[in-house]
């Protein structure tokens, strides 16, 4: 993320070169993207009050069950997943470290997305017959446990902090590109979320998050093109490496003093952290929106090719290392890169796509939470508790008030947190995701693969899980004890401990806790086709079935 000084420095670099330009061009980038949101907005709103999946308008508002094709929803999800960060702190990480930060920019998607494979398919198939309409939701039914769907929609709170993240993100880029105060523009930013979120729910999410997708796209095959050719150096691609420092270049792998790559074991360990990224209720969500289990495989194939191409946005901060870009902050190194390099107009039009980027992944982050208080804790938790129907139409339109209400506040409380600009972004944003991946990001992916999973394990493994990424980072980062470096510093490493620990735990307990009935299993797992085999029910994880198929 972009702190203050960079923000100055950019806006003194902008100025030497056509920075009035620049602000001109990016109000009106911004009307352009204002126009569209509220469009895709109206449409959103349109798609859930008419209920166009054949579900409750606050199903629709959840979760747009079963609305869109695969490759819509696969560059919506590309998108979320991308964030602010890949366009942001990614390159800034290129610009500090040079090559060496392309292990993180190339394996973290990798990890995600074989998450992704892993649970993509169960979770649609159990949220549709559940209809479950959130990840602790899912959980909670996959279980049979309303104890585990609490737990886990409490932890799933945690999300707020990467919310903030992003909105004081925004608020950095609208002082940057459009010259308006941090301030203001994190209030601009949380205007824009709702615009669209509060009428058009998960359907406006999804919509404005395809076109997003479309954008990062295209300014990433443009950072691609500047590194292959050498932009602004003689030379070519060549005279890049040879232009950074000897710690920088393309021969370096691991640094013993370096908190993220201190060993090999880390990079492993970073991968693994990952894998359970799609645990995060604001992924998770989106695998309910396909139309069809049938579609998965190409949802999968598209959004992986997106998602790991993206994050070839490291390249332009090792560009700019190589050209001897100055920044105050290794984050601002992108856009300082277009403003060096190219016409002002397209700096504008940069800025806005990066905002875009970051819009992308909070207004997930704020459906999702929406999404803790009006399905988790009152239809699925309060209602069934005091003898309700959840399903019942008026117990549907007061969860669907209290999923508009709740997004207004949401939005509120995050702008409103960061007025003062927090001081680490990233832990406010590990906060958010390293606990959720940590706790229950083993039970999620363990009982998508073995029907044996129970939930005292699940139970057992969420609680186990959080303590552990609590001791080893989460606590020293808030000053409640000093841990152990580098895990103290690494929140990635300390997230795959935490959640290999907790999928170990979820085979554990399991074996030695009742099973579920087979009743619910066959309900849970069989389909049209089954993803999963295992015949014996009480034995080790099973693999997936040879004749499984899309077609």
């Amino acid at each position: 993320m972009m702190g203050e000084t960079a923000a100055a420095a950019f806006v003194l670099q902008a100025d030497q070169l056509g920075h009035e330009t620049v602000i001109q061009w990016g109000w009106i980038f911004l009307a352009a993207y204002l126009i569209l949101i509220l469009f895709l907005g109206y449409l959103g709103y349109r798609r859930v009050e008419d209920g166009m999946g054949g579900t409750s308008a606050q199903d629709e508002y959840a979760t747009a069950r079963g609305g869109f094709g695969f490759l819509a929803l696969a560059l919506a999800y590309a998108a979320t997943v991308a964030s602010g960060a890949t366009f942001m702190s990614i390159p800034g990480m290129g610009y500090d470290m040079g090559f060496m930060a392309g292990y993180y920019a190339m394996i973290y998607p990798i990890g995600i997305f074989l998450g992704a494979l892993i649970v993509a398919r169960v979770s649609k198939k159990v949220s549709d017959r559940f209809n479950s309409q959130s990840v602790p939701d899912l959980l909670g039914d996959r279980f049979q446990s309303p104890a585990l769907r609490v737990i886990t929609a409490l932890l799933s709170l945690f999300l707020i902090f990467y919310a903030m993240a992003q909105i004081s993100a925004a608020g950095w880029m609208f002082e940057v590109i459009l010259g308006v105060e941090y301030v203001i523009g994190i209030w601009v930013a949380g205007l824009l979320l709702l615009i669209y979120l509060a009428a058009g729910g998960s359907h406006a999410d999804i919509l404005t998050d395809a076109i997003q997708g479309a954008i990062m796209i295209g300014i990433t095959f443009l950072i691609f093109v500047m590194f292959v050719t050498g932009w602004g150096m003689d030379g070519g691609i060549s005279s890049v490496n040879a232009a950074l420092e000897s710690s920088q270049q393309w021969d370096q792998h691991t640094d013993s003093d370096n908190a993220i790559f201190p060993g090999w074991w880390a990079i492993v360990l970073l991968m693994v952290a990952h894998i359970g990224f799609t645990a995060q209720p604001h992924l998770g969500n989106k695998f309910f929106a396909i139309k069809s289990n049938r579609y998965i495989r190409r949802f999968l194939l598209v959004t992986s090719l997106v998602g790991i191409f993206l994050p070839v946005m490291f390249l332009g901060g090792v560009l700019g290392a190589a050209q001897g870009i100055e920044v105050a902050d290794p984050d601002a190194v992108i856009p300082t890169l277009f403003v060096e390099n190219i016409h002002p107009i397209m700096a504008a039009f940069l800025g806005v796509a990066i905002l875009s980027a970051i819009v992308s992944t909070s207004d997930g982050l704020v459906i999702s939470i929406s999404q803790i208080f009006a399905n988790d804790l009152y239809r699925k938790s309060y209602v069934p508790w005091k003898g309700g129907d959840p399903e019942a139409e008026e117990v549907q339109q007061r969860a669907l008030l209290i999923s508009r209400i709740s997004t207004i506040f949401i939005v509120f409380i995050a702008v409103a947190a960061v007025i003062s600009p927090p001081q680490y972004l990233v832990v406010f944003m590990w906060t958010g995701i390293g606990g959720i991946i940590a706790s229950f990001g083993g039970p999620y992916l363990v009982g998508t693969l073995w029907r044996r999973t129970t939930k005292h394990a699940a139970l057992a493994a969420t609680v186990i899980g959080f303590a552990v990424y609590f001791y080893i980072h989460l606590g020293p980062q808030f000053g409640v004890m000093e841990g152990i470096w580098p895990l103290n510093e690494n929140p990635y490493a300390s997230t795959g401990i935490g959640l290999i620990v907790s999928a170990v735990t979820t085979v554990v307990v399991s074996f030695v806790t009742e099973p579920p009935s087979d009743e619910h299993l066959e309900k849970v797992f069989s389909a049209e086709q089954r993803l999963i085999e295992d015949d014996t029910h009480d034995g080790a994880p099973g693999g997936i079935s040879a004749s499984e198929s899309d077609d």
